[in-house]
């Protein structure tokens, strides 16, 4: 019950801004609290409130930076969520599976006991009609003339004994079966019940992330046709580095993004392009944490052209990565990035055709002299 409580809060305050990483004042507009798609905010303390009738008044950049924390927060509890989720019904599954095997071997010891009773009660009848325990020795055993009446007369009563014997044993394996089964029953139904629970939570950071990730590409795309370029206070990603821990690479080289479907190949040939598309492609939501692939420094951050809001990190002298379409850069120009530290949000700006990530490995900091990015990160131990 405490995960779900603490989904919940981490999910509410996404929403409402009142979790410990939201360290502002500002109150929701009156009506806003607690309606569906209101969410809130960064650490500077600035809300908002998608869809809502009155908005307290920010700049530009206070709206993305609001949004853009309140993405990763929403994201980060969307996979937790997820993951509790699977874990109780998995657990839940288990569960129902140990009560149905236990209803199973109660039913069964059940029905031995009752036999038992049964035998147990036609040999005391089978003495009381004959009146008399020696006639019914030599009736069961068979016994002749020659077989000591006495040794017959013990097999008998061992057989009897035996029986009365086994008959309490299963009359008490059917009450331990019987309290193990409440039990699982029991587990099995708090089980379904944390689960159904974590479903409500999870469809609602869920809807919760569909609003911020729309409102986050509506403000990347009017950023971009500004040039702004979607800088984010380093506030923000502070706090997002805490409510959402990157993952810390096993090597010198990582993937870009984390979960991904690819999509348009380096190379490839359309109408969306002068020439060969120069990167490759890798499907995203909008919001999905960047990440550079390797150690070095950022030497550029552009917008307003085709690639949108677009990053080139030097990672030696004849060696540049790019990100583009982004919706919202975590550093700047100048900044040194470790292999795996995020550095932005994947967007859909520019000339893009839906929310994705362009990623690009070049010899220069120039479009043109570019190299294949799967082959390139495969030929050191990292597959796309």
């Amino acid at each position: 019950m405490s995960a779900i409580v603490l989904i919940f809060s981490v999910v509410c305050g996404a929403f409402w801004g009142n979790s410990p990483f939201s360290a502002g004042t500002d109150a929701p507009p009156a009506g806003t609290r607690g309606r569906p798609g209101a969410y809130a905010a960064h650490p500077a303390g600035y809300v908002a409130h998608p869809g809502a009738a009155r908005r307290v008044r920010r700049s530009a950049a206070q709206r993305l930076a609001d949004v853009s924390f309140a993405v990763m927060r929403l994201g980060e509890a969307a996979r937790r969520t997820g993951r509790l989720y699977a874990q109780q019904r998995s657990a839940a599954w288990a569960q129902r599976v140990e009560r149905d095997r236990l209803q199973t071997a109660l039913r069964r010891e059940r029905r031995t006991a009752a036999a038992l009773r049964r035998t147990v009660g036609a040999i005391a009848g089978a003495q009381y009609r004959t009146g008399s325990i020696v006639a019914y020795t030599l009736r069961i055993t068979g016994s002749g003339a020659g077989k000591s009446l006495v040794r017959a007369h013990e097999q008998a009563d061992r057989r009897e004994r035996a029986l009365a014997a086994r008959a309490r044993s299963a009359g008490r394996e059917s009450r331990v079966l019987a309290g193990e089964s409440a039990t699982a029953t029991a587990r099995a139904a708090a089980l379904t019940d944390r689960s159904d629970r974590l479903k409500t939570a999870r469809e609602q950071a869920k809807r919760g992330l569909g609003a911020a990730r729309d409102e986050l590409r509506n403000l990347a795309t009017t950023a971009s046709r500004s040039g702004s370029c979607g800088g984010l206070p380093h506030a923000v990603s502070s706090a997002a580095a805490t409510v959402a821990p990157a993952a810390v690479p096993r090597g010198e080289w990582v993937r870009p993004v984390e979960r991904y479907d690819l999509s348009a190949p380096f190379g490839g040939a359309g109408g969306h392009w002068v020439g060969r598309h120069t990167g490759q492609d890798l499907k995203v939501p909008v919001g999905t944490p960047v990440r550079s692939v390797g150690a070095g420094r950022i030497v550029s951050l552009t917008c307003g052209d085709g690639f949108g809001i677009s990053m080139v990190v030097r990672h030696r002298r004849d060696l540049y990565s790019q990100y583009a379409h982004l919706s919202a850069a975590l550093a700047g120009p100048g900044e040194q990035v470790r292999p795996g530290e995020r550095i932005a949000l994947s967007g859909d700006t520019g000339n893009s055709t839906g929310p994705h990530l362009h990623f690009e490995v070049r010899r220069t900091p120039s479009l043109g002299s570019g190299v294949d990015p799967a082959t390139w990160l495969r030929d050191r131990g990292v597959g796309l």
